[in-house]
Formats: C-alpha cells, sequence, structure tokens
C-alpha cells in the first residue's frame, strides 16, 4: 500500500473557524474568476490573512485549487451519503433525496 503524504498538514491543524475563512475566501474568488485570473492576494485578503501565510499553508496556486476540489468532492459524497442517495433503488426516491442534499449544499 502506498503512503500518501498530506501536504496541507499545516492548513489543517488550524482552526475550523480559520480553515473555513480560508477556504470560503478560495472559493469565492475561484467562483467569480478563471483560475489564472484568480489572485492569491485576493484569497488572502479575503482570509484576512497575509499572502505569506497563504503560501505557507498552501505551496502555490494548484495546490489550493486541487484541495478545493477534493474538498468539494468530499463535502458531496458525505452529503450524499448522509441522505442515503446511494442507497436508493427508486429512481425517483434517489432524485427527491438527491435534490434535499444538493439543496443542504446550496445552504
Amino acid at each position: 500500500m502506498v503512503s500518501v503524504v498530506n501536504m496541507n498538514d499545516k492548513f489543517e491543524t488550524l482552526p475550523i473557524e480559520k480553515q473555513n475563512l480560508i477556504l470560503n475566501a478560495a472559493y469565492h474568488v475561484f467562483s467569480k474568476n478563471s483560475y489564472k485570473n484568480s489572485p492569491m492576494n485576493e484569497i488572502a485578503s479575503m482570509a484576512h490573512i497575509s499572502k505569506s501565510l497563504l503560501f505557507y499553508y498552501f505551496h502555490n496556486k494548484k495546490e489550493l485549487y486541487c484541495y478545493l476540489w477534493n474538498h468539494c468532492a468530499r463535502f458531496t459524497i458525505e452529503t450524499l451519503s448522509e441522505y442515503h442517495c446511494y442507497d436508493m433503488k427508486d429512481f425517483f426516491d434517489m432524485l427527491d433525496r438527491g435534490m434535499q442534499a444538493k439543496l443542504k449544499i446550496l445552504r
């Protein structure tokens, strides 16, 4: 089995409130700009941290973007599992639960 080193250990030791502040700022900036036009200094400013501290947690923009992608995927899968979307046999039941889960995600 291959051992995967978590490159974001420093970030994940932060209090969850601080992590959420940084993640929400990054989601906001990336959602309104293209990847190329999403400046790290804008993310840092919105998160109320210095740009150098942001680079301390994430070595570059690509690492932050990939972290966001994986974070979003994990959250989506967890929410769909919480609503038992994967357990449904009936298509319409699955569709209904999936919509409920997606509404929770949007909130």
